[in-house]
Order: structure tokens, then C-alpha cells, then sequence
């Protein structure tokens, strides 16, 4: 038996504030049934909560490369003249002229101040078009096997390996993808352009990588909430979901949204991607159908519901998630093009950044009901 929200050094206080220490995750031998083992707990009088630990899984679904020119070429919306990036591939990127990206690049690029939590597979904190936007804990020092910092996390340099429990990233295709649409170096003459990219200078919002799916395991997906509010991230970007309802990820959720953004926000705001089943149901749409997450649909090129999307009341925004050309591991080829409310959803907290940016760079406060 260990704790769910492990105990975290100076932060440890206002976790017990919140109740997270007595969240305990209980491991049973393989020839006991689940259910069995919930009702033997459901039954003692000390315990509030029994719940099964949820596993979930990335909403994207692979496009290829060959689709991304039909997709450029389908968009039809009204322009408004702005700025181009120099980004060489800014061409191939239909989603930022079809929200008129340019124009609000006019009045803000990003600013350093402002950092998006990738809750995803590990970001390339190495991508040439990403490494001048990676956010780093300058507390720690890192590959020294020592908690510098006091948070209660060994070498968490870039952020932290929540699916294998240790500091070393688990760099893959979808953290880096999503990780590219929110920050990509923008006007950095190299790849692609992100939301909040900056102006070519290193410039813009930082990502602090969270790699709830690790190296062949998948694990802190509510831990990783309560991390990226401590560590002073503003937005919380989710492109994953599934599973049922759980009691101790939403906790971490509305600790996120109270003890969240890094002193340039008041509350955190919390984004996740709808889901790709094509369904209005609320239990296949969840965590993103909890109401206090932003819940982003995707919509394809004619500016329509993409055919895999998610929809219905509980989705509060859209945003372009078909053929998203955005960044990919130098391992993997550095840039490709997927599909999914995945990539819709990267594209709302880039924005969402770029707006936090611009009242930061007029010195002037926000709530993430306000951003909402």
C-alpha cells in the first residue's frame, strides 16, 4: 500500500490542507477478483472512497502524411491580414490562418512567464523547434539522484516520468506533437509555428513535460495535476482520457484549478480533448465531460465537426483537429501530421497561453473563469 500523492517535501502542508494524504493506492494478488477486492474495502467504516485505479489512453488517431495537402487545400474562411511566421512549414499548418493566429501574433507571441503543463507522453525537450520553449525546475540539478529542491521528486529537470517513476522522460510521438502545437519556436526560421511560440528569440511559453504514458507503463495521471500546480504551471493540457468516473483525479483536477498559475493567473485552467468516439455520451467523453474542464471538440479543414469527434453540451470550445502537421521526435522523422481531438485540443492551450501572455505583458491579472 502506498500513497496516491506522495509526500511532497515543502509543499507537504497544503497537500494534508487538501486531504491528498490519505488517498492510498492498495495492489492485490492476481487471483483476486477486482470487484471482490472493492467490496472487502467498501465495507470499512474508516474509508470514504473505494474506487478502481483508472487507466486511460491518448485520443489520436495517426493520419497520413498524404492527407495533409487535401487538408490545406479544403479550408474556406475569411483571412484577416497579419504577420506570417518565416516557419518553413508554416504552409503546411491549415489550423492557424483558418483561427486567424496571425493577427493575434500581431499583438502577443508568448512570454516566458506563462507554462503549459503537457500531460501526454514525454516531450522532445532536445526538437531544435522545441528546445528554447522547454521549461526547466532551476531547483534541481539533474542525473544526481537527489530531491535538490525538497519537492519530493529526484532529477524532475524538465518535469517528471510520472508512467515509470523517475526523471528521465519518456520522449515520444504524441507528447512532442501536441507539445509542438501549443509552443513550437515560432518565426525561428526552422519547422513550424506554435500558438504561443514566442517571436524567434526563445521567447515563448514554457512546456513542462509530464509523461504520465512512460516507457511501457502508463501511471500519475492525477498526481501529475497536483505537480504542475506546485511547480508553477498556469494551463494544463490533456489530450487523453477514458475510464470511469474517479473520485482522486478529479481532486487533483480542482486542487490544479485552485492552487494553479504560477503567479501569472489566478486559478489554473484546466483543457482536455473531448474524445474520439464520435459520441455525446458524458461517461465516454470523461474527464473531459467534468465539468470544470475547458472540453475541446475538433473540427477538420471545411470547418466542420471532424468525423471522429466527440460532441454535445458538455463540449464548451472547437478547434482544428484534423491532419495537424506539428512536431515529432528527431528519432521519428521531427515533424508529421495527425488527427484527433488530441491535436484540437493543444490548439486551445496555446491560446489560452497566448491570451494569459498578453495581460502578463500588460501587467494585468486573470482568472481561469475569465479565460474560460
Amino acid at each position: 500500500m502506498k500513497r496516491v500523492f506522495r509526500p511532497a517535501g515543502k509543499f507537504e502542508a497544503r497537500h494534508r490542507q487538501w486531504g491528498l494524504h490519505l488517498w492510498y493506492e492498495v495492489t492485490y494478488t492476481s487471483d483476486q477478483q477486482l470487484q471482490e477486492v472493492l467490496n472487502a474495502y467498501a465495507g470499512a467504516s474508516e474509508l470514504a472512497i473505494v474506487e478502481p485505479k483508472e487507466e486511460y489512453s491518448l485520443v489520436d488517431s495517426y493520419n497520413p502524411m498524404a492527407e495533409r495537402s487535401a487538408a490545406v487545400a479544403n479550408y474556406d474562411v475569411e483571412v484577416i491580414p497579419g504577420g506570417t511566421p518565416n516557419d518553413p512549414s508554416y504552409g503546411q499548418q491549415w489550423g492557424w490562418p483558418a483561427i486567424n493566429a496571425a493577427q493575434a501574433w500581431e499583438l502577443e507571441t508568448g512570454h516566458t512567464s506563462v507554462v503549459v503543463a503537457i500531460e501526454d507522453q514525454g516531450v522532445d525537450y532536445n526538437h531544435p523547434d522545441l528546445n528554447g520553449n522547454m521549461w526547466t525546475n532551476t531547483g534541481e540539478t539533474p542525473g544526481n539522484g537527489v530531491d535538490d529542491d525538497g519537492n519530493g521528486y529526484v532529477d524532475d529537470y524538465y518535469g517528471y516520468n510520472f508512467g515509470n517513476d523517475n526523471g528521465n522522460i519518456a520522449i515520444d510521438y504524441h507528447g512532442t506533437h501536441v507539445g509542438g502545437t501549443v509552443a513550437a519556436e515560432t518565426n525561428n526560421g526552422v519547422g513550424v509555428a506554435g500558438a504561443a511560440g514566442g517571436s524567434g528569440s526563445n521567447d515563448g511559453v514554457r512546456l513542462m513535460t509530464l509523461s504520465v504514458f512512460g516507457s511501457g507503463a502508463q501511471a500519475g495521471f492525477d498526481e501529475a495535476f497536483i505537480y504542475a500546480a506546485d511547480m508553477g504551471a498556469a494551463i494544463s493540457q490533456n489530450s487523453w482520457g477514458g475510464g470511469s468516473q474517479s473520485s482522486a483525479l478529479e481532486n487533483a483536477i480542482d486542487y490544479f484549478r485552485a492552487n494553479g498559475g504560477g503567479g501569472v493567473m489566478d486559478g489554473g485552467l484546466v483543457v482536455f480533448a473531448a474524445g474520439n468516439s464520435n459520441s455525446s455520451s458524458t461517461s465516454v467523453g470523461y474527464p473531459a465531460s467534468y465539468a470544470p474542464c475547458l472540453a475541446v471538440a475538433s473540427i477538420a479543414s471545411n470547418l466542420v465537426r471532424s468525423s471522429f469527434s466527440n460532441y454535445g453540451s458538455w463540449v464548451d470550445i472547437s478547434a482544428p483537429g484534423s491532419a495537424i502537421y506539428s512536431t515529432y521526435p528527431v528519432s521519428q522523422g521531427s515533424y508529421n501530421s495527425i488527427s484527433g481531438t488530441s491535436m484540437a485540443c493543444p490548439h486551445v492551450s496555446g491560446v489560452a497561453a497566448l491570451v494569459v501572455s498578453n495581460k502578463v505583458r500588460n501587467g494585468e491579472s486573470i482568472t481561469d473563469e475569465q479565460l474560460w
